[in-house]
């Protein structure tokens, strides 16, 4: 099957709200983009000054300095570079100074060999605030869609070339809502028209959602997928898990498919390798298979198999409620063999088993290769060592008190508890609910029993 039959556009937009990543890591993201068979990023941080609260002012020298660097890194990686205003927070829409002043923007940039726009209207106020903007448009939709489209037709007049894509301000549901029917009924056909599905965060998009959208709509939704983002509400997340629960055939219907990476731009590579790997060839997509080649390539193939341990028990997100399956499986096997078999051997399996996850934590914060990579994941590793502190503590209480030392135990006991405290005071999201219901398990069972001969 050819290339062109999947997703036409592949990209990443850097559209979160947080710190915006350095030069740098942008040069190196628009590298690694381009290696991996990305074409499209969308220049869209959402604390960027210039782009969102002072819209209207143009880019200062050393910034424009620094935008000609990307858009050759663009070039030199085959990617086509957007570039992306969010003016909806303050414009007056009905205001010639201010659609002037919003094409002066695109024109610094048009000069400089751009041909790919973006106009973002979300996360704004959802009903007109101007006055003259009341007197003048039925409602937020009317306007949005008079400024797009007479934006499209400014590019056009400058270049055949020039391409816009829209974000409405409702910008999740089902397709058929007041606002994005107006709006996508009314919208240039040309126009490319975000989408980020059902919801904000979509745990799931269908090629049935998409077909419907695009009859309700009449444009074909480009997704705006919130993923890897862990931005406001998800910041304790570490979404490095690999890309789940997209449609095979949602290219079908579909305009292409962008991701919304993190601020953490080394950590984004690992699900934004997986992502890449299902627009290459979305049929064949094993998620698995591409999670553990992103962590080769990116944690590297010494530090893999460690990071692999540890990346296991940070796979949860709104894509997957699955946490720590391993240490799960690894707690069921300690209950049967407790149960049924030689509790001494289920003993030391558990001591065992949360030593090596010390020493997993130790080897990656002190040793690992990729410093970018261990800088940025040290909040999440902290909080790994310390559970594997709390797991210890637990496993030799059962010990102790399968062996009748009680008083040994009762020192596990209040080690456990204090291990416990300082754990649940990070906020950093580890394991999910997987280790505390463990520790639960074996409280439960010293308040039960007075001391936990068994589980």
């Amino acid at each position: 099957m050819q290339q062109a039959e999947f997703f036409a556009i592949r990209g990443v937009i850097e559209g979160f709200y947080g710190t915006p990543w350095t030069h740098a890591e942008r040069l190196d993201m628009l590298a690694f983009m381009g290696r991996h068979r990305f074409n499209a990023y969308f220049y869209s941080p959402k604390d960027d000054l210039y782009l969102r609260e002072r819209w209207q002012e143009p880019h200062p020298a050393d910034e424009l300095r620094k935008l000609d660097e990307l858009l050759q890194q663009s070039r030199d990686a085959n990617l086509s570079f957007f570039y992306c205003v969010s003016p909806g927070l303050s414009m007056e829409y009905s205001n010639p100074q201010h659609f002037a002043a919003l094409m002066d923007k695109y024109a610094q940039m048009f000069d400089r060999g751009v041909r790919h726009f973006s106009l973002l209207f979300d996360d704004i106020p959802p009903t007109l605030l101007h006055d003259r903007d009341k007197q003048q448009y039925e409602h937020l939709a009317a306007a949005h869609v008079d400024t797009a489209n007479r934006v499209a037709a400014e590019l056009s007049r400058w270049s055949g070339e020039n391409k816009l894509v829209v974000c409405p301000t409702t910008y999740h549901g089902l397709g058929n809502e007041p606002y994005i029917l107006h709006l996508g009924n009314r919208l240039n056909a040309e126009i490319g028209l975000f989408w980020t599905g059902r919801f904000v965060c979509s745990p799931s998009l269908t090629d049935g959602d998409a077909a419907r959208f695009a009859e309700w709509t009449k444009h074909l939704p480009l997704y705006w997928d919130n993923y890897p983002v862990n931005d406001l509400a998800m910041s304790a997340e570490l979404h490095i898990g690999p890309l789940l629960h997209r449609d095979p055939q949602l290219y079908k219907h579909s305009l292409g498919y962008v991701a919304n990476a993190m601020e953490y731009a080394e950590s984004s590579k690992i699900p934004l390798i997986t992502i890449a790997e299902f627009l290459h060839d979305p049929e064949q997509y094993d998620a698995e298979a591409a999670w553990r080649r992103a962590i080769a390539e990116v944690a590297g193939e010494t530090d893999a198999p460690a990071f692999l341990r540890f990346a296991d028990n940070v796979r949860s997100s709104f894509l997957n409620d699955r946490e720590s399956p391993a240490l799960m499986e690894a707690f069921h096997e300690f209950r049967f063999h407790f149960f049924h078999g030689n509790q001494k051997l289920a003993t030391n399996g558990l001591i065992q088993l949360f030593q090596e996850m010390e020493q997993t934590a130790n080897d990656l914060l002190m040793n690992m290769q990729n410093k970018r990579l261990a800088r940025e994941v040290r909040p999440w590793l902290v909080k790994y060592w310390h559970w594997a502190k709390v797991g210890q503590a637990a496993a030799a209480l059962i010990a102790e008190g399968h062996q009748g030392r009680f008083v040994r135990a009762m020192y596990h006991l209040l080690s456990l508890k204090r291990w416990l405290k300082r754990t649940e005071r990070l906020p950093h999201k580890v394991s999910g609910n997987v280790m505390r219901i463990f520790v639960e398990a074996v409280l439960q069972e010293v308040t039960r029993r007075g001391t936990p001969k068994s589980l």
